[in-house]
C-alpha cells in the first residue's frame, strides 16, 4: 500500500494513502456488495479505497488484529469515530475517540470566484489575504474536514464556520482544524478534542 507522508503529530489519528492494488480479502462481503453497488466503477474504487485506509489505520493503532477482522459500522471501528475521505487516486481515515473530521482534495485549478459557494464574505476576505498556494483548496477542505466532524448536522459548508487561520508554507491552522499541502494534495485534519 502507499502510504503519504503526513505530519507526525496528525500520525496516530490519520492515515493518506494512494491508489494501490487492495486484496478483496480485506473486505466483508457486505462492503463487497455495498461497492458493487455503486454505478461508476471510479465510485467503487474510491469506497474500497478510503475503507482499506481506515483498516489500515485500525490495525496500526492496535485496533484491529488484521485487515480482514476490522469491522467499519455507522461511521465508527468499534467504540473510535471514524472519518473518511477520497479524491481519486488518494482516500484518506481518520480515527479518534471524539468525533474527527479528514478531507483529502487533489489540487487542481479552481477559480476563486467560486469562494462565495462555501465561504462567508469575511472567510472569502481573509482567504484572499493569504498567500498560501492554492488557498481556496486549502479553505474548502478545512470547511469539509470540520463538516464531517459535526457529523453533518450543518446544512452547508457555507454555514460551518471557520476562524481566522494561522498560516505556515505548508497549510493552514484555524481552532479546530489544520490543512498540509503534501505533494499533489491537500489534506485538511480536525484537531483533537481531548
Amino acid at each position: 500500500m502507499n502510504v503519504i507522508p503526513i505530519p507526525q503529530p496528525w500520525r496516530s489519528r490519520a492515515i493518506v494513502i494512494g491508489e494501490s492494488a487492495v486484496p478483496l480479502s480485506w473486505f466483508s462481503e457486505e462492503e463487497l456488495r455495498a461497492a458493487e453497488s455503486f454505478r461508476l466503477p471510479r465510485r467503487r474504487d474510491e469506497f474500497l479505497l478510503s475503507r482499506a485506509a481506515a483498516k489500515a489505520l485500525a490495525v496500526e493503532a492496535g485496533l484491529a488484529a488484521d485487515v480482514a477482522a476490522c469491522r467499519i459500522e455507522q461511521r465508527r471501528i468499534g467504540s473510535r469515530f471514524l472519518s473518511l475521505s477520497h479524491s481519486a487516486p488518494y482516500a484518506a481515515a481518520a480515527i479518534d475517540t471524539a468525533p474527527v473530521g479528514i478531507d483529502v482534495q487533489v489540487v487542481r485549478p479552481l477559480s476563486e470566484q467560486a469562494a462565495h459557494l462555501f465561504l462567508t464574505a469575511a472567510e472569502t476576505e481573509v482567504m484572499r489575504a493569504c498567500a498560501l498556494s492554492d488557498r481556496l483548496i486549502h479553505f474548502w477542505s478545512a470547511k469539509e474536514a470540520l463538516w464531517k466532524r459535526l457529523g453533518g448536522s450543518i446544512e452547508t459548508l457555507k454555514r460551518v464556520p471557520l476562524s481566522v487561520p494561522r498560516i505556515s508554507a505548508e497549510g493552514l491552522r484555524f481552532d479546530e482544524v489544520e490543512t498540509v499541502r503534501v505533494g499533489d494534495l491537500v489534506v485538511a485534519l480536525t484537531l483533537p478534542t481531548s
